[in-house]
């Protein structure tokens, strides 16, 4: 960290406002699926749940966007969190009437979710820059990841040796949710400049640009993200039948993350982010194999130690790209907000078409493999967005090397000194400094 840039005190406050959040989400996100499913076993409900929740949260980052340029990004984290507790609470008062009220549910967990990470996105981006993102990346990643495996774990070991273990989760969840709230007090306020527009976001979106090789990166991204952020814990769950061997399979991937975290953190920089996404996409896809031949806990295991492992090499570098690109001048800068919803906008897009994929084929069959090689493809698609942020970097290597050459070239007409040194000086070697 001291040889790539340092984080400050507000760089510090966000990574434990989202460890707190990602220790609320591991407790009970990871079971709300399989809740569901012990309620009613039906993968188009499960399917339909999920498809609310990734309607609602372009919905909530387009609303946080005029919230931000309003008041300040700071309120869009404490609602996020506010509607994540309501959720949480209805929830526990629904009981075992939620598999009824699912499209409600889904819609309200959406919410909190995108008001809260359009809050985090825009606090990032302005706490980091290009030399000290990646540290953050590593550091925010093995803090999550930490929690991303003890949480489910614990809840694993609650549901399976206390007969009210559902309300139990669920209640600590809640109580996470509010502790971040009084802990988001400490955030400087910060509001942005000018009025919420997406006119000119949405122009560049549509012309050839680096921007537009993000946006349509993060839709071949949502689509795989869309599908697996439930399917292969409710996949454990039916082959173990067990509410722990799931905590155990994400404490288990979630100490490999660690490592891959760190690696990224160390070693990772913007002219090495391509051949790591390379690698990380074809590994994500090799992993299902082993799970395409045999759905055993075993391979589900095999799945989960290469994906935790390879992931951050694939997401790390995509996320950095992505604000590097938004930051590369101050017009964008001004206009952090709306590249951020855009950016969420194709992430959904992308999450809603991998979906409603999903949702097509389980209702010709329901059968695992099935959806094991639907996941294999949509792990494909990946190399897509491999290929888009390849393209985006070099393109904007390309152009700076231009503006290289064209400031050398200026400097090179007869009549023009050199970084402020005469010819005279230059002749003698002289340096102005």
């Amino acid at each position: 960290m001291k040889q790539t840039g340092r984080l400050d005190g507000q760089a510090k406050l966000l990574l434990l406002l989202n460890t707190l959040y990602i220790s609320g989400i591991g407790l009970s996100n990871t079971f709300v699926n399989v809740h569901l499913w012990k309620e009613k076993h039906d993968f188009k409900m499960i399917g339909l749940f999920n498809l609310c929740t990734f309607l609602a949260i372009p919905i909530a980052f387009w609303l946080g966007g005029h919230l931000t340029k309003r008041w300040d990004r700071v309120l869009n984290i404490r609602l996020g969190m506010a509607v994540m507790a309501c959720f949480y609470t209805t929830v526990l008062l629904l009981k075992t009437m939620v598999a009824a009220y699912i499209i409600p549910l889904g819609l309200l967990l959406g919410t909190g979710a995108g008001f809260y990470w359009f809050g985090y996105s825009l606090m990032y981006f302005e706490i980091t820059e290009p030399n000290n993102r990646d540290v953050y990346n590593g550091a925010n990643g093995f803090l999550i990841s930490a929690a991303a495996g003890f949480a489910p774990f614990l809840a694993g070991w609650l549901l399976t040796r206390q007969a009210s273990g559902y309300i139990l989760i669920f209640s600590l969840s809640l109580a996470i949710f509010l502790a971040a709230i009084v802990a988001s007090v400490f955030i400087k306020a910060r509001a942005c400049e000018g009025i919420f527009s997406m006119r000119s976001v949405w122009q560049e979106t549509i012309m050839p640009s680096r921007w537009r090789q993000i946006v349509f990166a993060y839709i071949f991204w949502g689509m795989r993200e869309g599908v697996t952020i439930f399917t292969i814990a409710l996949l454990v769950f039916i082959v173990a039948k067990n509410e722990m061997a799931i905590g155990t399979y994400a404490l288990l991937t979630s100490a490999i993350s660690l490592v891959a975290y760190y690696a990224i953190g160390k070693w990772i920089r913007p002219e090495r982010r391509s051949i790591f996404m390379l690698v990380g996409a074809l590994m994500l896809s090799v992993a299902f194999l082993p799970s395409l031949f045999s759905l055993r806990y075993s391979s589900l295991l095999w799945l989960g130690i290469i994906t935790s492992f390879f992931y951050p090499f694939f997401a790390g570098p995509l996320i950095s790209t992505a604000f590097d690109v938004i930051g590369e001048n101050m017009k964008k800068v001004h206009q952090r907000a709306e590249y951020i919803v855009m950016r969420e906008f194709a992430f959904s897009t992308g999450r809603l078409g991998g979906t409603m994929l999903f949702l097509i084929v389980v209702t010709f069959t329901s059968r695992p493999q099935t959806i094991v090689m639907l996941l294999i493809a949509l792990n494909l698609i990946l190399l897509a967005s491999w290929l888009c942020i390849r393209s985006a970097y070099m393109k904007g290597k390309n152009e700076h090397e231009r503006t290289i050459h064209s400031s050398l070239f200026q400097y090179d007409r007869p009549g023009v000194p050199r970084s402020g040194c005469s010819r005279s000086d230059a002749r003698r070697g002289r340096n102005p400094s």
